[in-house]
């Protein structure tokens, strides 16, 4: 496989790391490796939660390397395979933190918010940029911008191409945490390292429900949350966390 994307882990946790210097742009391999990764992570039952960031310093993510063209893919197959890549982001099972180690402009910032959580470096700067160069966001910013931020500050920020300062973004609701310079990827390893120590099938039922389309009708959607709770209710974990409770313990869950 291609050392695009890079893979670690620490204990519990799972590491990705777009490596393509200089600027960490999206390319066919990127997208190969996510794919291939993000598959056997999410087999694994040893990684509880995934942190993603970019290799360097200075630049998570300059969005679609578009220097060469569309490749083998039409135009709407290639903006549909970053859209699915996304969607496998957003829909994923166990929790995914962005690590933005520097600026995520274009499609790096429409990844960074397909993840869950999002830690940005003091400096760092977010954007959907596209329309500075004539065209507009495709791997899902028109969708998930208005809903971080609203759908007039989405509108603003897509139409001008502006780029977002670090506080400004913690501000208008695009990031979670600001951190300080070099300690980006140490705050993201460290949440997500308390992410882990949760009950697997809860965070996956939380997860899965929390990505359902805003569209379904209340009633489906606490249908769908009484049928997630009655599964965990049969479950060791659940066995788990009353006993620990009763005896006044930190519970272990093993995800059964």
């Amino acid at each position: 496989m291609s050392d695009a994307v890079l893979f670690e882990q620490q204990e519990k946790v799972g590491i990705l790391t777009i490596n393509k210097p200089k600027a960490n742009q999206l390319s066919h391999e990127v997208f190969e490796g996510f794919r291939t990764l993000l598959d056997s992570i999410e087999m694994n039952p040893e990684i509880r939660a995934l942190v993603i960031t970019g290799s360097g310093e200075k630049i998570f993510c300059a969005g679609a390397d578009l220097s060469s063209g569309f490749g083998e893919f039409s135009p709407v197959d290639f903006l549909k395979r970053g859209q699915d890549t996304w969607n496998r982001i957003e829909d994923y099972s166990k929790p995914v933190i962005a690590a933005l180690n520097g600026h995520a402009l274009g499609g790096g910032c429409e990844l960074a918010m397909a993840c869950h959580f999002r830690f940005l470096k003091n400096g760092g700067k977010m954007g959907l940029t596209e329309t500075n160069l004539g065209i507009m966001p495709g791997y899902g910013g028109t969708l998930r911008m208005p809903r971080l931020v609203g759908r007039a500050k989405a509108l603003e920020l897509m139409l001008t191409g502006r780029r977002v300062e670090a506080d400004e973004a913690f501000a208008i609701g695009l990031v979670d945490r600001v951190c300080d310079e070099g300690k980006t990827l140490e705050d993201a390893v460290a949440f997500a390292s308390q992410l882990a120590t949760r009950p697997p099938l809860s965070v996956k039922a939380i997860l899965n429900i929390m990505s359902m389309s805003p569209d379904i009708s209340p009633q489906q959607h606490l249908k769908v949350e009484r049928e997630e709770l009655a599964r965990i209710f049969t479950s060791k974990d659940m066995m788990e966390g009353m006993t620990a409770f009763a005896q006044k313990r930190e519970p272990v869950f093993v995800g059964e």
